[in-house]
């Protein structure tokens, strides 16, 4: 009797569980219809495209110079507006009203934009938010806290990347005094004499920018080359500069609108590419009304083409100058053309990503092996993307088995979310169980001694090995895995922290274990509130943080270094003494057993 009413007890839970799980996801789809609804009722979607677009691209390009990020949220969200060649109210933009309109329009649209966030997290990710529905208010909170703390690693690593990458670069005020008075798009003097200091510039955004490929590569991206792109990026660049310093020295900010054909002779005459290569290029550089057929997301654009009959090209110069064109152009090519993607430029990426990682951790003085192959053990075990090994005077050695994940860096939630497929992110976990399986047995201590520096410890016969498993990706920074064991580290986080290092390990290892904690105590949120078919919406976002620096690292460049190695030997201490406190991950090996078998 008691199993039985035990078994109805549990049965009732579990239906209610469920009917609670499918009232949550009617309620979120009822809001989602709603929130669409409002969107569709703004009243800049009646208005002409073409007068839509520019006021639009005129409102953006005045609030970037005023710090409103947000407008870029907005204006993405309406872009398939922009470029559907629809007719209607002809907006001026000498009209307050209708540049009140616009700015409302594009405000609820970026509202928009991050609620349809939530809603793809939500959708796909049990308990990735948390929605409260009270009557005619609606609560949206983070659950996971990996979101909050991806949004935050990436503009930490954004912020902190620029200051590094442009902290040579003290040309700014000169470009400004040479523009200062120069009448746009004359060959002066003084624009002569900023040309190549835009020029500088923009080679330092190209290097510091995710690419990977080498930029005169002549990977076919599907009539052109990666090489031919490169020099119209380049172009173009250097000219959203111009405008940009130009717009800022003279007080007259806003978007720049080109003539096609203009384009097309400029490229020809000052790259030497034919118009037909340049057209492919632009095609796929520019939101026009084929993208939403694509399913290419606006965010992926900084040039918009105009629906008229002129349809001119609408350069925003602020945006250009600072949106990474070179991740964008890899993101349309892999949705328009994915064998292209597949079979030109996949592993190219992929393997070059192994090399930028190796380099990294190289330069700090760690030895590395890359793509290491297990198969001679067992055929179905995974190669090794990277095996980095400390070695550590008064221990032993310390080594990092590295899986490394490189997709595209995403641009919004469905980008993001891609992660958690099988091929993607998600599968280096499961390869890191497996490599952990392996080490365990006497095959895998075998393949640990193996790669020890043949030379041996530069102190000890018998010394203590210190294992641990790490995945690198190319963006991810353990969003959507926070109840995974194995520590997760974007490229960008690890390059500025290996950086810092000074080739100390202990340090490395600190700051990994502990950086979600770090990141979560230091980043803020704030609760936003927008009005959505007569109901008030209050959603949680990541707002302005401390940004979070790493410490300095003083290791291998200490002059006291070997002194201290030295009195650690002299007073009879030993790698051994670490055993006291000995961790799942430490191994002791014998270096009288290795002989031979061991590699540099």
């Amino acid at each position: 009797m008691l199993d039985h009413a035990i078994k109805k007890i549990m049965l009732g839970l579990q239906n209610r569980r469920g009917g609670d799980t499918m009232n949550e996801k009617a309620k979120l789809k009822e809001f989602e219809e709603q929130l669409d609804a409002a969107l569709a009722a703004l009243p800049s979607l009646r208005w002409s495209s073409a007068s839509a677009l520019q006021i639009a691209s005129e409102l953006y390009e005045f609030g970037a110079f005023e710090g409103a990020d947000w407008i870029d949220r907005g204006y993405t969200i309406l872009s398939s507006h922009f470029v559907a060649g629809k007719e209607g109210h002809d907006a001026d933009i000498r009209s307050d009203a209708d540049l009140q309109q616009m700015v409302a329009d594009i405000a609820f649209a970026q509202h928009y934009y991050m609620l349809r966030e939530y809603l793809y997290y939500s959708y796909n990710v049990p308990g990735a938010m948390q929605w409260s529905f009270e009557g005619d208010r609606v609560e949206v909170r983070f659950g996971d806290k990996s979101i909050p703390r991806q949004f935050f690693t990436v503009h930490n690593d954004l912020s902190l990347g620029s200051q590094y990458h442009f902290r040579d670069f003290n040309h700014t005020d000169e470009i400004m005094r040479l523009l200062k008075d120069e009448p746009e798009g004359v060959a002066t003097p003084n624009m002569l004499a900023a040309d190549p200091l835009l020029q500088k510039e923009v080679d330092l955004k190209l290097a510091a920018y995710f690419s990977l490929i080498d930029l005169d590569s002549e990977i076919d991206l599907g009539g052109y080359s990666y090489s031919d792109f490169i020099l119209v990026y380049n172009l173009l660049l250097k000219k959203a500069l111009y405008h940009r310093y130009l717009a800022r020295a003279q007080n007259a900010v806003g978007a720049i609108y080109i003539p096609e054909h203009d384009l097309l002779d400029g490229i020809e005459k000052d790259l030497g590419l034919s118009p037909a290569i340049a057209r492919l290029i632009l095609k796929d550089i520019t939101y026009d009304r084929d993208a939403p057929r694509d399913r290419l997301d606006a965010a992926y654009f900084s040039l918009v083409r105009e629906s008229g009959p002129e349809a001119r090209i609408v350069m925003r110069p602020h945006h250009f100058a600072t949106a990474e064109g070179l991740v964008n152009i890899l993101r349309v090519i892999g949705q328009r053309r994915p064998n292209t993607f597949l079979n030109q430029l996949s592993n190219e990426i992929g393997s070059a990503f192994v090399k930028r990682v190796k380099t990294a951790w190289e330069a700090q003085g760690f030895i590395c092996h890359s793509d290491v192959p297990l198969r001679d053990f067992d055929p179905a075990l995974p190669d090794i993307d990277l095996m980095v090994i400390s070695v550590e005077p008064t221990l032993g050695y310390v080594i990092y088995l590295c899986e490394l994940k490189c997709p595209v860096p995403p641009r919004w939630a469905k980008d993001q979310l891609k992660v958690l497929n099988k091929d993607n992110v998600s599968k280096a976990f499961r390869q890191v169980e497996t490599v952990k399986q392996f080490i365990r047995t006497e095959d895998g201590m075998r393949f640990l001694k193996r790669m020890l520096p043949k030379k041996g410890h530069p102190q000890f016969d018998e010394f203590v090995v210190k294992l641990s498993h790490l995945v690198i990706t190319s963006d991810n920074a353990g969003m959507f895995f926070g109840a995974e064991s194995t520590s997760v580290v974007n490229f960008r986080t690890l390059e500025r922290l290996l950086r810092r290092s000074d080739g100390d390990m202990h340090m490395i290892q600190h700051v990994l274990e502990t950086y979600a904690e770090q990141a979560d105590n230091v980043l803020q949120t704030t609760m936003v509130e927008v009005g959505v078919g007569g109901r008030a919406v209050a959603y949680e976002g990541v707002t302005t943080s401390p940004l979070l620096e790493f410490p300095q690292g003083r290791w291998r460049s200490d002059p006291e270094l070997p002194a201290m190695v030295e009195a650690f030997v002299a007073e009879g201490f030993h790698p051994f003494d670490a055993l006291a406190t000995r961790s799942p991950d430490i191994i002791v090996i014998d270096q009288s057993e290795i002989g031979g078998s061991s590699t540099e």
